[in-house]
């Protein structure tokens, strides 16, 4: 299984963290969302805590059950992810350009 780096972690933390928001606003508990959309509580509880990324089918499921347009949550999304993808982005950019200064200096050596 392939590990996640931070930027992964960040999306599925986002993730998390709206359809909780979603879930709570309306009241409903993880076992009616869960029921309501064909998939386990387990499923849904693993989301909400950013440990597994939902697949698109059922994601979109759930938000039928949340009363979310797709387009909205996306962009809702992109609102709350962006702010934290933006400096893990930045950070990996620069790791990436300092181990090229490093190569380049030991072939020259």
């Amino acid at each position: 299984m392939k590990r996640k780096n931070e930027i992964e972690r960040s999306f599925d933390e986002s993730i998390a963290y709206l359809l909780r928001k979603g879930r709570e606003k309306l009241g409903h508990s993880q076992d009616l969302v869960a029921q309501e959309a064909g998939i386990s509580r387990i499923t849904l509880g693993k989301w909400e805590r950013g440990k597994k990324t939902p697949n698109s089918f059922d994601l979109y499921n759930v938000l039928k059950v949340l009363k979310w347009e797709p387009e909205d949550f996306w962009a809702e999304l992109g609102k709350h992810f962006e702010p934290t993808a933006k400096p893990l982005r930045i950070a990996a950019e620069r790791t990436k350009i300092k181990a090229y200064i490093e190569q380049t200096k030991k072939k020259r050596a």
